[in-house]
């Protein structure tokens, strides 16, 4: 029986090392509530970014030479892809919505903003968890680089549900919130094959009940 991997999840825990990255000077991280800002930068209406605002989440964006170069989400409620969201509770925070503006990309800012991020959300929160498509190996790296630990494959079953994979710590595995929300399987590296997500379409995906 054949799984598609979509994507990786990863975590870090407080008290998890944060390791050193080449200095990026003159970078900033600040918490963000302007709407018209966060619109501008995410290409959404200003309608979206205020409910995400209602929903718990806190906007972060990155600053180079006082220009915003990238932002991110930090929330305690629920986070999501597309439609597909699922919930967050204490003591987790889920990440989500990261993007590096394209004129700023290669300089290592995604890094940076994740272990700023981490900085300021860990004295209200223990466990952080993201995750990225399996296509998108910046992302990957920058992750890796920021100190998360990958945890779990999020593949698509034969029977068009979504799953989650352990790997790595088993015990950090299953307490991913989105394994909880959507549930875990156990399944052989020789039965997962990479997504084709060119051939990915609206009602391709079944979640499990």
């Amino acid at each position: 029986m054949t799984h598609s991997l979509m994507a990786m999840t990863y975590t870090w825990w407080r008290g998890d090392d944060l390791p050193s990255l080449p200095p990026l000077p003159d970078f900033r991280c600040e918490r963000v509530v302007d709407v018209p800002l966060l619109t501008k930068l995410h290409n959404l209406t200003p309608k979206k970014i205020e409910a995400r605002l209602e929903d718990e989440n806190t906007a972060y964006v990155a600053f180079l030479e006082n220009q915003p170069t990238g932002y991110g989400w930090c929330g305690a409620k629920s986070v999501g892809v597309a439609d597909i969201f699922w919930p967050i509770t204490p003591p987790n925070r889920g990440l989500w919505d990261f993007a590096t503006l394209p004129a700023w990309r290669g300089r290592g800012i995604y890094p940076h903003l994740l272990q700023a991020i981490l900085r300021q959300e860990q004295n209200d929160a223990e466990k952080f968890w993201l995750g990225h498509r399996v296509d998108n190996m910046a992302s990957k790296r920058g992750i890796e680089k920021a100190g998360f630990q990958l945890v779990n494959f999020v593949v698509l079953t034969s029977e068009q549900q979504i799953r989650l994979v352990p790997r790595g710590n088993l015990a950090r595995s299953y307490e991913d919130p989105q394994g909880l929300s959507m549930g875990f399987a156990d399944v052989a590296d020789e039965d997962i094959v990479a997504f084709d997500f060119g051939s990915l379409s609206d009602d391709d995906l079944q979640l499990a009940s």
